[in-house]
């Protein structure tokens, strides 16, 4: 795999000037992540009972595949109550949304169920009468949503990741929700694999939605499976050079990557995302779009 030396000052790297307030955009979405892990810790025992079959597992099916969406209606309302107006304080541009969705649930049970039925289906046509009827912008409702959803599967993953097997699951979506993942890190190998390399460490893939961490073959691309090496490389910052970005240029995608390998650094995983934003920066400068689309990576319109 190629290794090119990159530093946000030579001329062979675009120039990529970071996002304006960027300070208070990490601040901002790092209070988010907390508070989205805090929801989840005081939201009530997973509700239902898994019939766990690896079987299904090692054929790609997720723990939480064709969930109901009516299982997470009880969650999602409970998380809406503390979720929503600390939203509201955090990003002052959506507290009337946040206000008006928080109505509208109280209002209407009905309402949470409708809404989870579009966002697991990403039906914008079944979400935008829905996004209307609340006065709300769609895009509002599908991040505001999103986050209810992000603390309820959280919870559920603090109790199903146990039942995960790494040796039965090698593929780039979470095993236990089925969501995409948002960066990866490298830790130690810790025994011999065909998938691993030695002293490079192994990947492991952090899910955007519950937040489990699955193992993935390091030499793959997450995206569409490319494994040749001429079509994928790695970019480091010099003088950061644990800070890497993954890049394909066969699906044209990149992930953010931070290496742990011998560093005996303790690092919050939920929190490397939105750390290596200026990453997202350079990425994007040099024409890569994200393996997935937060509302902190958007830097190029």
């Amino acid at each position: 795999m190629k290794m090119p030396h990159m530093t946000f000052t030579r001329p062979d790297v675009p120039d990529a000037p970071l996002p304006p307030d960027i300070a208070e955009l990490v601040a901002g979405f790092s209070a988010l992540i907390e508070l989205r892990r805090d929801a989840a810790s005081r939201l009530p025992d997973w509700p239902i009972s898994l019939d766990y079959d690896p079987e299904a597992l090692a054929a790609g099916r997720p723990l939480l595949a064709n969930l109901d969406p009516a299982v997470l209606v009880r969650g999602v309302c409970a998380a809406s109550g503390t979720m929503l107006p600390a939203m509201a304080g955090l990003f002052p541009p959506l507290a009337p949304a946040c206000e008006r969705l928080a109505i509208g649930l109280s209002r209407d049970p009905g309402l949470a169920e409708r809404i989870l039925a579009a966002l697991l289906d990403a039906s914008d046509d079944r979400l935008a009468p829905l996004a209307a009827s609340l006065g709300l912008p769609l895009e509002a409702l599908v991040f505001l949503t999103r986050e209810l959803v992000a603390a309820v599967l959280r919870q559920a993953a603090s109790t199903l990741s146990p039942l995960v097997d790494d040796a039965l699951w090698q593929r780039p979506s979470c095993p236990v929700c089925g969501g995409a993942p948002d960066c990866g890190m490298l830790k130690e190998k810790t025994e011999q694999s065909e998938f691993l390399i030695a002293k490079a460490g192994r990947l492991g893939l952090h899910c955007s939605l519950c937040g489990h961490v699955w193992r993935f073959p390091r030499l793959v691309c997450p995206v569409c499976g490319e494994t040749d090496h001429n079509k994928r490389e790695i970019f480091m910052a010099a003088g950061r050079e644990r800070e890497r970005i993954h890049t394909c240029s066969t699906c044209g995608r990149y992930l953010l990557v931070l290496d742990m390998v011998d560093s005996g650094m303790a690092c919050d995983v939920d929190l490397i995302p939105i750390r290596l934003v200026h990453l997202d920066a350079v990425a994007q400068a040099k024409g890569f779009a994200p393996l997935v689309v937060s509302a902190w990576n958007r830097l190029s319109g």
